[in-house]
Parts: C-alpha cells; sequence; structure tokens
C-alpha cells in the first residue's frame, strides 16, 4: 500500500497540538486556577495534569515523526558529493530528537510533580527546537520543492519563536534574580511579558511547521511486507544507499 503525499501528518501535529492548548487553558483559566497562566502552569493542577501528560506526549512524538520524515527528504534530495550537508543534517537530526526527548521529559514531569525536572526538559527542548527550525530552514533554500518567497517566510518564521525564548529567558532572570527594583504592579507587568513571550514562541514553533507543506506533500510511504519505506513521488538517487 501507498500513501502519495505525506502534508496530512504535519497538519495533525499542528491540530492536535493546537487543540490541545485550547482544552489546557479552558482547563486552566475558566476555573480560576491561573488568571495568567504560564504553558508549564497549565499541567500544575488534576485534572489538567493529566490533559498536559498527554498532549505533549503525542505532540513529541509526531515531532519525532515528523522529523525523521524531513530527514529522510533531505537526505533523498541529497547528491552523493555532499557529504558535507548530509554531516549536517545528521546533527540536526540528533538536536531535533533531543528537543523531542526533553518535551517527552516535560510532558510526564510536570510542574506538579516535580518543577526542577520539569524546567530542566522544557528549557532545552524549546531551544533544540527552534535550533532546529532555524538549521533546516536555512538548508531547505538549496532542497525545497516550495518556492523563493516561501523559503524567506519559513525563514522570518524561526524568528518568532527566538525572539520569544530570548524574551521569556530576560524576564525569568529578572523575576528569579529580582534585578528590577519594583515590585506591586511592575513585576505584574514583566511577569505576563514573559508569559506572552513563551505563549508566541511555542506557537511560533508549532505552525512554523505548515511552512513544510509542499516538501512533505511530493513525498510517498509504502507499506509493504519488508517494511515501511519513505520516497519521492518521483525516482531519486539516495547518497545513503546508491544504486
Amino acid at each position: 500500500m501507498e500513501i502519495r503525499g505525506l502534508a496530512f501528518l504535519l497538519f495533525l501535529w499542528v491540530i492536535w497540538t493546537l487543540s490541545g492548548l485550547c482544552a489546557l487553558i479552558a482547563l486552566t483559566v475558566i476555573p480560576g486556577h491561573v488568571k495568567y497562566p504560564y504553558i508549564s502552569d497549565t499541567g500544575r493542577i488534576f485534572p489538567e495534569s493529566v490533559v498536559f501528560t498527554v498532549v505533549f506526549l503525542i505532540s513529541a512524538l509526531f515531532g519525532a515523526g515528523n522529523a525523521s520524515i524531513m530527514y529522510r527528504f533531505m537526505i533523498i534530495r541529497s547528491e552523493q558529493s555532499e557529504r558535507r550537508h548530509i554531516i549536517c543534517q545528521r546533527i540536526l537530526y540528533v538536536v531535533a530528537w533531543m528537543g523531542c526527548i526533553g518535551t517527552i521529559v516535560t510532558a510526564i514531569v510536570s510542574m506538579r510533580i516535580s518543577p526542577t525536572v520539569h524546567r530542566i526538559g522544557a528549557g532545552p527542548a524549546f531551544f533544540f527546537c527552534a535550533v532546529y527550525n532555524l538549521g533546516q530552514a536555512v538548508c531547505l533554500y538549496k532542497k525545497s520543492f516550495s518556492s523563493r518567497r516561501l523559503c524567506h517566510i519559513r525563514l522570518a518564521s524561526t524568528l518568532v519563536p527566538i525572539v520569544g525564548l530570548l524574551t521569556f529567558s530576560v524576564c525569568l532572570t529578572i523575576g528569579f534574580f529580582q534585578l528590577l527594583p519594583c515590585t506591586g504592579r511592575c513585576e505584574e507587568i514583566y511577569t505576563r511579558i514573559g508569559m506572552v513571550a513563551e505563549w508566541t514562541g511555542f506557537l511560533g514553533l508549532i505552525i512554523h511547521q505548515l511552512t513544510n507543506y509542499t516538501d512533505f506533500q511530493h513525498l510517498s510511504l509504502t507499506l509493504s511486507r519488508e517494511g515501511v519505506s519513505i520516497g519521492l513521488r518521483e525516482k531519486t538517487q539516495d547518497p545513503e544507499t546508491p544504486q
């Protein structure tokens, strides 16, 4: 059996994650558990902690699967002589998996269980995913089936989570070390700025995946007795398994 066009996997990932986030916000804000929640705050109290685990665990698995498909796409599109590019793709593949593993840790160990372990998983996961998106956006300029304009949009969209991560980190540092001599309303302002930056950055990470629609649509997935294989819908030599 052959499935032609794998772009639906990107939409499943994005729809699942965004729907899960909406459910978490509703479960957290409507009962009044937290008025202005950070992402991690949506999993601090039962029962939303269970929803938090399910949403982010499945999202991480989607992310790992789509990163594997993108790696396969980039390898197929590479020539045997492009060893430097292939090595770069292997590094980015590892970075993507590190981000997914961090997300899994974040999902399983919520703020309700262990805030320290949760933050250790969440911080690197955010960082590695942002680096992966940026690296692939640069590499796809030469390998993508997308138009030049879409490549520009793809690269520009990688700046959203990076700016969000930096802003969130600054606000978190200010709050943790009390670097600003202000309390009350002033403290509430930079806390909200950090919250908005975190949500904006995370949403940027997820929605960015839709810019890979054209390339995923050129792929096909074949199920046979020999196993599962992914290839282009047009014959292209694979530099890792040359014929």
